[in-house]
C-alpha cells in the first residue's frame, strides 16, 4: 500500500513540475510575459486550495480507494489538456481545473495511512510516501528536457498523464479501505464539529506553519528553472540537474524528518517529537536561504539554496504526522484543512515573484520574504501541540 501511495506522490509532482520546465518554451508560443505566467502557475493553487478540505472529507466518508481513483483519473485528463491549450485564457482554464481535480489526493493518502499504519509508525509512512512529491519534482526537469528535445512541449503532457491512468487502475484494482478488506467502519461516517474545529487555536498554526512553508515550496516547483537561466547563469545543458538537485535532497529529508520524529516521540512525547525536527529544520532553512543570496559565487550559492530546501522538507513528516495525531478518525478532513490553508503561500508565491521581476527587475525580494515566512514557520510549531486533539465527533 504504501509502495502504491509513494508511486502517486511521485506522479503527482510529475505531472506539477513538468510545467515550470516548458514554461519558456510555452510562454514564447503563447506569448505570456512573466507576470502572465505567474498567474499560470498560482491558478492551479487556487483551484487545489478551494477543493482540498472538501476531497479530504469525501475520502473520510467514502474511503481512498474510491476517491483516489477518481482524483487521478480527473487530474490525468487535466494533465493532458495542458498540452492542447492556445490561449492564456484556455491555459489559465484548464490548470484551474486540474488544480480542482488533484485536490484532496494527499489528505486521502493519509486517510489511507491513518487507516492501516499504527500511531508509531505514521510520521515515518508520511515521510516516505511524501519522498515521493521530491523524486517526481527531481527527475521532472530532466525528463521533461529530454522529452522536448524528441517531441517539444506539448507531448510531454499527454505522457505525463497516461501514467497517471495506469496508477489508478492498478489503485482501485488492489486497494481496499481496511487491511481486512472490510467495509470502513461506520465511525469513519461520523460528522466533524465544523464549528469546534474552526475555533482550533491548534488547527490555524498548523495552517499559518505550512502556508508559510509553502510559499517557499512553490518559487522552487515553478519559479527555479526560470531563475537558474536567468539569475545564476546556469545553462540548459545542466538545468535538469540544478532544477531537480533541491527536490532529490528533500527527498532525503522526507524519511529523515519521519523517522527522527517517530524516534523522538518514544522518547520524549509527541509534542516534542514533532516540535524540534520541524521547527529547527525551518529555522536553518531561513537562515541558509539568507546565505545564498550574500554569497557572489553562483555554485556556493546555489549549494546553500539547495541546503534550504532540504533543512525545510524535514518538516512534512511531523507536519502530517500531527495532523493524524491531532485528526484521529477524520484525519482527511485535518489534512485537507492544513493543505488547503497552507496553500495560501503557494498561491501567493509564483504572483509575488513573478511580479517582481517583471516590475522590479528583482529576486532578492521575494527571496528574502521568503526566509523571513520560513521563520514565521519555525515559530508556530512552539504553538502547535500534537497531543491536543482538534475535532469532536458527533454521533451519526
Amino acid at each position: 500500500m504504501l509502495a502504491l501511495l509513494f508511486l502517486l506522490s511521485t506522479i503527482t509532482y510529475l505531472d506539477r513540475v513538468a510545467i515550470s520546465t516548458t514554461a519558456p518554451a510555452m510562454m514564447k508560443e503563447l506569448g505570456l510575459n512573466a507576470s502572465q505566467m505567474g498567474w499560470v502557475f498560482s491558478i492551479f493553487v487556487f483551484g487545489y486550495a478551494l477543493f482540498e478540505i472538501p476531497g479530504g472529507w469525501m475520502a473520510d466518508r467514502w474511503g481512498p480507494r474510491a476517491v483516489l481513483t477518481r482524483i487521478v483519473l480527473w487530474w490525468s485528463f487535466f494533465t493532458a489538456a495542458t498540452g492542447w491549450v492556445w490561449s492564456f485564457g484556455s491555459l489559465l482554464v484548464v490548470r484551474l481545473l486540474f488544480g480542482v481535480g488533484e485536490a484532496g489526493a494527499f489528505p486521502s493518502c493519509a486517510s489511507a495511512v491513518s487507516r492501516w499504519f499504527p500511531e508509531g509508525e505514521r510520521a515515518r509512512a508520511q515521510g516516505t510516501l511524501l519522498t515521493g512529491t521530491r523524486i517526481g519534482g527531481a527527475i521532472a526537469p530532466g525528463l521533461v528536457v529530454m522529452l522536448m528535445a524528441r517531441f517539444a512541449w506539448r507531448p510531454v503532457f499527454v505522457i505525463f498523464a497516461a501514467v497517471g491512468v495506469v496508477w489508478a487502475v492498478a489503485w482501485y484494482g488492489w486497494f481496499r479501505d481496511s487491511p481486512s478488506g472490510q467495509p470502513a467502519e461506520k465511525r469513519h461516517r461520523a460528522p466533524v464539529d465544523w464549528v469546534r474545529l474552526a475555533n482550533s487555536r491548534n488547527l490555524w498554526a498548523i495552517c499559518i506553519m505550512y502556508s508559510c512553508y509553502s510559499f517557499g515550496l512553490y518559487f522552487y516547483l515553478t519559479w527555479l528553472p526560470t531563475y537558474l537561466l536567468n539569475a545564476r547563469g546556469v545553462t540548459v545543458a545542466t538545468l535538469g540537474l540544478w532544477a531537480g538537485l533541491p527536490l532529490m535532497c528533500g527527498a532525503v529529508s522526507n524519511v529523515a524528518g519521519g523517522w527522527i520524529s517517530d524516534k523522538l516521540a518514544r522518547r520524549v512525547g509527541l509534542r516534542w517529537g514533532r516540535r524540534l525536527p520541524a521547527g529547527a529544520g525551518l529555522l536553518l532553512s531561513s537562515m541558509l536561504l539568507l546565505v545564498s543570496l550574500a554569497l557572489e559565487n553562483a555554485t556556493v550559492a546555489l549549494v546553500a539554496m539547495i541546503a534550504s530546501f532540504a533543512c525545510a522538507d524535514l518538516i512534512l513528516g511531523p507536519a502530517w504526522a500531527t495532523c493524524l495525531d491531532i485528526g484521529k478518525e477524520q484525519v482527511g478532513t485535518v489534512t485537507g484543512c492544513m493543505n488547503s490553508f497552507g496553500q495560501v503561500g503557494g498561491f501567493l508565491s509564483p504572483i509575488i515573484f513573478g511580479w517582481a521581476v517583471s516590475h522590479l527587475g528583482s529576486w532578492t525580494i521575494p527571496l528574502v520574504l521568503t526566509a523571513a515566512l520560513y521563520f514565521l514557520s519555525a515559530c508556530m510549531w512552539l504553538i502547535i501541540d500534537p497531543e491536543r486533539p482538534v475535532v469532536h465527533y458527533v454521533k451519526a
